[in-house]
């Protein structure tokens, strides 16, 4: 079993924000030079960048005998083509580059809402009403309690994150939480209150962010992965803006216990594909999805391995 990792703060991004896990006493684990850190019972790599991970079978067998690890999530390389598993992330703005459309939809959001820099402490005590407001536009998720909600605000506190929020008005009607790196920064969260998008709010959002750090900054900025979780078209939404996609693949390891019981769950997902939306029947349909692309990659590896043993190219 590997031992929760303490190490001083790096001059690295990734050791910044590793830094900030650990001084939160938040768990941290470190095998084959790469950080990991929990997530929906599992582990991923701790760095908010996504880089390419490669372990031995041994390594993930000591990962995954830490307690309550149930898989482990991560991925090896990137691809030129589409795969059914990406990040997003932009490079490069200019306001100029982008389609008529959108520009007139940030000119058009300006004239309604306005942008500012806020704070988690302020946050805590008046963006709850939003934080639930923007669940009405997800099937498959659900809001934590006030009391959560304040807790993980305050606890951002003298972190490195920045929280901008978008007004109409004196209504916040939307937010975003970023860790703010020397040369990139990482989107953590969103929310965005659905009465006010069709004033475009989140355009306003979007360009004053990437004005910001990746116009006048120069810096990179990370979305984040494909969403497994629920039902979203964020990713869509921000290659409008520059963003682009990174395809890669997708590992998923499990525990032995678990890999038994999720064979035997996918092996009746038709009937399953049925269960009403609730918080087990979320995480179930969410586990399916995840098995999904997991075999997917799985089932092209072995063509491609059968496909090059073939003198002919063919099986």
């Amino acid at each position: 079993m590997l031992g929760v990792v303490h190490t001083p703060v790096g001059s690295s991004d990734r050791d910044a924000y590793i830094s900030w896990l650990q001084t939160t006493n938040q768990p941290v684990f470190e095998i084959a030079n790469t950080y990991w850190r929990p997530y929906q019972h599992g582990l991923i790599p701790a760095s908010l960048k996504p880089e390419p991970v490669e372990i031995s079978f041994e390594q993930e067998q000591q990962l995954l005998h830490n307690p309550g690890v149930l898989f482990l999530r991560y991925f090896t390389q990137t691809f030129a083509t589409p795969t059914p598993f990406w990040y997003t992330v932009c490079y490069e703005y200019c306001l100029q580059d982008l389609a008529r459309k959108t520009r007139i939809q940030i000119q058009r959001a300006y004239k309604s809402c306005r942008v500012e820099r806020i704070f988690p402490l302020w946050l805590a005590d008046n963006g709850y009403s939003c934080y639930l407001a923007a669940f009405a536009k997800y099937r498959n998720a659900r809001p934590e309690s006030r009391a959560k909600f304040e807790e993980e605000c305050r606890g951002s506190a003298g972190g490195p994150f920045d929280f901008w929020g978008v007004f109409v008005g004196d209504q916040l009607a939307g937010y975003v939480k970023y860790f703010v790196g020397n040369e990139y920064i990482a989107g953590l969260e969103m929310k965005l209150d659905p009465r006010y998008l069709s004033l475009n709010s989140s355009s306003a959002l979007q360009d004053t962010i990437l004005t910001i750090y990746v116009a006048n900054q120069h810096k990179t900025i990370y979305a984040g992965f494909r969403s497994l979780l629920h039902d979203t078209n964020i990713h869509d939404f921000l290659v409008r803006f520059g963003y682009r996609r990174v395809y890669c693949d997708f590992k998923l390891v499990y525990r032995s216990s678990v890999r038994v019981f999720v064979n035997l769950l996918y092996s009746f997902r038709k009937v399953v594909d049925y269960a009403p939306d609730s918080g087990w029947g979320n995480r179930i349909h969410s586990l399916l999805r995840h098995e999904d692309i997991r075999r997917s990659f799985e089932l092209n590896g072995k063509q491609a391995r059968a496909n090059q043993q073939s003198p002919s190219g063919h099986v």
